[in-house]
């Protein structure tokens, strides 16, 4: 790896001629060999990625440029998706900016920084996982995680709108799967009516044991950092974190690796990368025929040369790769895909193929199959704050209920607090208002909308796929249902 630093030697020097007078747009180059930098990096241990970054960090000579290049590689593996990067994240705060030897922009960012060190640092991928005592809901004490078994610890809330959905697939994959492993179901909040309704109605499924802390006394939101929910992490049998940030494709993925030794794994990290750089040459022009032509070619070159076998794996193999993209065009590709070549009779036929493909690909099918392009928007009656003018949640907001049906011509929002994307939709709702004198926006908070009236947020669970947050999607004047998965 330290051979590609030397490519950035020429272009560290060069930024420092305009360091003190530069802000970060003058950065630019750098930051896109740092990108490079990130890619080649990518999969290597954390302690690898560690000592490089160490490197990286401190052969920069100038203080802007430094400063530049850790916020940067900060950032990048703060934001990651790849389970394990926030290690990096956690050990560059705590050498460089919470240290003092690299500052941030502002104090409020330090603080930042430091909360997300203290509330992560414990739960890291290869850690001991940290012992918590819980009560269930006859208030015996609980010891968790179990010893000389897997764990899986899953932490929701009562009126999270992600919970209630990635509860949903959980218990499905429980319902249909008989891994040795013990599930503690931790309830993050204090409404002991609200747990008993969940549990009887959204986790009622046999074997998983249902604890809570409502007095905060095993600190489980820092040991395992529980800012926001839902929250899975998986512990092998010594006790150690094997899956952090888990949903419930990540952890199937991961108890097959560990048990499932004479099958096939979907979703390995070689498969998925395949497929993104075959959907890689696309761009922004993917369409939904693109999708499908991708699976055609497919299945062509395996079940059209008589191998069944090799059609399941990388049919199997595609389904996954699509089920964690976002978008129009692949979202509506992967409905098509789902109708044309995995609900083909005769193929998968085996317990394994029901469990890992077909359980999937049915509660894909159903969320993707909610309000449908084309069709009438659903005759609701919706809580929310109608943006028409600029100044976010300020002037030209109006929070109120309305009918869907008689929007008009607008787009329709649903967001939570606090997630990274919604907070930028947010910010580009703002400044398509400002923009057009004539946008209407309607914004839906779930986390609200669970808080005043739970039944109303059910009734839009149901209604719409609000598995990843935002959604967006565009109505006409008449109410029909233009677009879904808008990316503003």
């Amino acid at each position: 790896m330290r051979r590609l630093f030397l490519a950035f030697g020429a272009l560290l020097a060069a930024s420092v001629l305009h360091a003190r007078q530069a802000d970060t747009s003058r950065f630019s180059a750098l930051g896109a060999k740092l990108e490079e930098y990130f890619q080649a990096l990518a999969g290597e241990p954390a302690e690898v990625q560690d000592a490089e970054c160490d490197f990286l960090i401190s052969s920069c000579r100038d203080s802007l440029v430094r400063q530049f290049v850790t916020l940067t590689i900060y950032d990048h593996y703060l934001r990651s998706k790849i389970m394990g990067d926030e290690a990096v994240a956690v050990h560059v705060a705590d050498k460089w900016l919470l240290s003092g030897q690299v500052p941030m922009h502002s104090d409020m960012d330090l603080l930042n920084a430091r909360v997300f060190a203290e509330f992560n640092r414990s739960s890291l991928i290869g850690m001991p996982a940290p012992g918590l005592l819980a009560h269930d809901p006859g208030g015996e004490p609980v010891s968790l995680p179990s010893e000389g078994r897997y764990t899986v610890l899953y932490f929701y809330d009562t009126s999270c709108a992600s919970c209630k959905v990635e509860t949903a697939r959980l218990s499905a994959f429980l319902r249909t799967t008989s891994y040795p492993v013990d599930v503690y179901a931790f309830y993050a909040g204090s409404d002991e009516t609200a747990w008993d309704r969940y549990r009887a109605v959204q986790l009622d499924v046999e074997g998983i044991v249902h604890v809570w802390d409502p007095m905060l006394e095993s600190d489980f939101q820092r040991k395992y950092g529980v800012l926001q929910t839902p929250r899975m992490f998986l512990v092998d049998p010594s006790g150690v974190i094997v899956g952090r940030g888990l949903d419930t494709q990540a952890l199937s993925i991961l108890l097959g690796d560990a048990f499932d030794t004479e099958g096939y794994v979907y979703g390995t990290d070689g498969q998925m990368a395949m497929y993104a750089q075959v959907f890689s040459r696309y761009g922004d022009t993917l369409k939904v025929s693109d999708v499908v032509d991708v699976a055609d070619y497919v299945a062509a070159r395996t079940y059209g040369e008589g191998d069944v076998e090799q059609y399941r794996h990388m049919e199997g193999d595609l389904l996954y790769y699509l089920s964690a993209q976002r978008g129009e065009a692949v979202k509506e590709g992967t409905l098509a895909f789902i109708e044309r070549f995995i609900e083909v009779p005769d193929i998968w036929t085996t317990q394994e193929d029901t469990v890992k493909v077909l359980s999937l690909a049915a509660t894909m099918k159903d969320l993707l199959s909610r309000t449908p392009t084309g069709a009438p928007v659903p005759d609701l009656q919706v809580s929310g704050i109608l943006r028409r003018k600029p100044g976010l949640f300020r002037k030209g907001s109006r929070a109120g209920t309305y009918a869907l049906r008689r929007l008009g011509a607008s787009y329709l929002v649903f967001y939570t607090p606090g997630c990274g994307t919604c907070e930028e939709t947010l910010a580009a709702v703002d400044a398509r208002v400002a923009s057009d004198r004539r946008a209407r926006v309607l914004l839906v908070d779930l986390d609200a909308a669970f808080a005043s009236d739970p039944e109303e947020a059910h009734v839009l669970l149901d209604t719409f796929d609000l598995s990843a947050l935002p959604f967006v999607m565009e109505i006409d004047k008449d109410g029909t249902v233009l677009h879904k998965y808008i990316d503003f």
